[in-house]
């Protein structure tokens, strides 16, 4: 009787594993896939800054992906969104618009969301300013939650676009993503339009 407990285990452990698995890679390639269309906003998730205000490297990385969306003027204005870190009390939105702005974007064409403190806030953030249509900056791993909280927002037509640099520890952000992703499915109500 043991045995036949521990086969059955053992199986149910190694389908729950593939079914993660297989979640992950489906969270992976979209976000891999993601295609900037034209939009009105592209929207700049924040992410951590150092104690001296400067953008980390994923930072770095995302507002570099932006300022190029907007040089090649698919998208008119760029909202940087972010919290004011409780440990060292940086506003990473007012770091990111400074950083814009020392790279050629006109103040006028930034939007600063310093209360986005976390993916739905900054959705539904965007759906009250570009209800039409945005493009969700941030890391492949981060694109298939990001469009999806934009639309569930009601933002009408949402796409992506994220640094195609890898680090390792990106790993384990697809797996928290992979969780997130169903919490927000279960969580998150429709606002109000």
């Amino acid at each position: 009787m043991t045995v036949r407990w521990g086969k059955r285990i053992a199986a149910a452990a190694l389908a729950g594993g593939i079914l993660c698995a297989s979640w992950g890679a489906c969270v992976a390639v979209t976000g891999m896939r993601a295609s900037a269309s034209p939009a009105e906003m592209g929207v700049i998730f924040g992410t951590a800054v150092t104690d001296a205000g400067v953008p980390k490297p994923a930072l770095q990385d995302r507002l570099e992906t932006g300022l190029l969306l907007w040089k090649e003027k698919r998208v008119r204005e760029l909202m940087v969104s972010g919290a004011v870190e409780t440990s060292n009390h940086q506003d990473e939105a007012e770091i990111m618009a400074h950083w814009l702005e020392n790279h050629g974007v006109p103040a006028e064409a930034i939007i600063v969301d310093s209360q986005g403190n976390n993916t739905w806030l900054t959705a539904v953030h965007v759906a009250q300013e570009a209800p039409e249509g945005a493009v969700v900056v941030s890391q492949w791993f981060h694109i298939m939650r990001a469009e999806w909280a934009l639309r569930h927002a009601g933002v009408k037509d949402v796409s992506g676009a994220y640094p195609k640099v890898f680090r390792l520890p990106e790993l384990y952000y697809l797996f928290r993503e992979a969780v997130a992703l169903p919490v927000y499915w279960v969580t998150k109500p429709t606002p109000a339009q």
